[in-house]
């Protein structure tokens, strides 16, 4: 992917100047920061806020994380703005993260090697998401992103992950996404049941019997979705070689199987 973005990005993105060397600063309800000032294009300081940062070791949360908007120290207010490199790198007991809509910035494998974490929500707020940020989740199922439109991504920032979590955007805005540069080979779906072109490989795919009645059986290699005439999702599974679904619960009518690039038409009586 082309850098020609890089430097208005990282401006925007509130460069960092007089740190404390040490990893963190601050442990406040069971949360480490890093406080930092923001550095203003034309020379000197602006805010200064908070990165959520871990204790200078791996593992260092567990459980229910929730990330507060600010906090009050030694009398001072400050936002918290961004989620630091590797700040729940290999937290392996760490079950959900809730960030507010304060957070900008996702840093480098913030969240990598999180075995226990199945679904997050991107705040509205964010402007940029580092490099394998979610890499070797292996649970991780889907992300959810809030804001309407594309923003700043690493080539890699969902290495590892976009061939079995679902990166869902707000509903139909898949278009507005994939015209991104940053944002292309991606697959994508919407809140509302739609799914993007993305640029998967091609997958060996078949479903039978065709028409179907109680079961249907898949034989693919990876994410599969069935969505309806409608363009909206009614299932979605990770295919090991083959497996049979059960299809109670579906209308009669034309559905389609989805693998990769690869799309087959199956009637369901």
């Amino acid at each position: 992917m082309k850098r020609t973005f890089i430097f208005s990005i990282l401006t925007l993105a509130l460069m960092m100047i007089c740190q404390n060397a040490f990893a963190y600063d601050y442990h406040v309800n069971g949360i480490y920061y890093r406080k930092a000032t923001q550095q203003l294009p034309g020379g000197g300081c602006g805010e200064t806020f908070l990165i959520v940062v871990n204790d200078d070791y791996e593992n260092t949360y567990s459980g229910d994380v929730i990330v507060p908007e600010q906090e009050t120290i030694n009398g001072e207010t400050y936002r918290v703005l961004y989620i630091g490199s590797e700040a729940f790198y290999g937290c392996i007991n760490l079950t959900s993260v809730t960030m507010p809509n304060t957070i900008v910035n996702i840093g480098f494998h913030s969240f990598a090697r999180c075995p226990l974490l199945e679904s997050i929500d991107i705040p509205v707020s964010i402007k940029q998401i580092n490099s394998n940020a979610f890499s070797y989740c292996d649970e991780l199922d889907h992300i959810f992103i809030h804001k309407n439109e594309p923003f700043f991504l690493w080539d890699d920032a969902f290495a590892d992950i976009n061939d079995h979590v679902h990166i869902v955007v707000p509903c139909n805005c898949i278009e507005a996404f994939e015209a991104a540069e940053e944002w292309q080979g991606i697959q994508l779906y919407d809140d509302c049941g739609n799914v993007g072109i993305g640029e998967n490989e091609a997958v060996a795919l078949n479903a039978y019997p065709n028409p179907a009645s109680e079961t249907l059986t898949i034989e693919a290699e990876g994410p599969v979705t069935i969505v309806d005439e409608m363009g909206r999702i009614v299932r979605n599974l990770f295919v090991d070689n083959k497996q049979t679904i059960d299809l109670q619960g579906l209308s009669s009518g034309f559905y389609f199987v989805k693998a990769g690039t690869e799309v087959k038409k199956v009637m369901v009586k």
